[in-house]
């Protein structure tokens, strides 16, 4: 069910949430959520939002299916304290960014990423309906305030989902 050929420009010189850039392409997208938790960070998740061990984090895990085929997996985790009840509101119409910028004002300044090239978990494989495919995965943090880290994510995609784009200036 690969379908079409649907991607999306990541320009890395500028923060903009996926579905900001699949409205403006037209595309129908939506979400189906996996998991939606508030857990105790671990030891790499509180050494990644720089906060102590066991502090409840928001734990969104949700795919994102863009023209009725599955195209990416996203995890997020995020100090609760920074997002106290978003896990009450509708999570599947609409974009989480948007949200948290509605309810409480947090903006995405800066990220760090990285990308790779992995090969899908079997469970990954089977929610985005791919065999034998290696995937791509960006993971990383992004800050609402200089040197405080908001959110930590990874994403395994479709390899073609997404294209790159980084410009140097002189």
């Amino acid at each position: 069910m690969q379908g079409k050929n649907i991607s999306i420009l990541r320009d890395l010189t500028v923060c903009q949430s996926v579905s900001e850039a699949l409205t403006k392409q037209g595309l129908t997208f939506e979400y189906r959520i996996l998991n939606l938790e508030i857990k105790e960070a671990n030891r790499f998740i509180s050494r990644m939002l720089k906060s102590s061990l066991g502090t409840p984090v928001l734990f969104l895990r949700k795919l994102r299916v863009i023209e009725g085929i599955p195209k990416s997996i996203e995890s997020t985790y995020m100090v609760y304290e920074k997002v106290k009840g978003v896990e009450k509101e509708d999570l599947e119409h609409c974009s989480s960014y948007e949200l948290i910028r509605e309810k409480f004002g947090y903006v995405t300044q800066k990220s760090e990423e990285e990308i790779l090239v992995v090969t899908p978990s079997p469970k990954e494989q089977e929610l985005l309906q791919t065999k034998d495919q290696e995937c791509l995965m960006i993971r990383g943090t992004s800050y609402v305030e200089e040197g405080i880290p908001f959110e930590y994510f990874e994403i395994v995609a479709i390899s073609d989902f997404y294209k790159f784009r980084s410009v140097s200036k002189q």
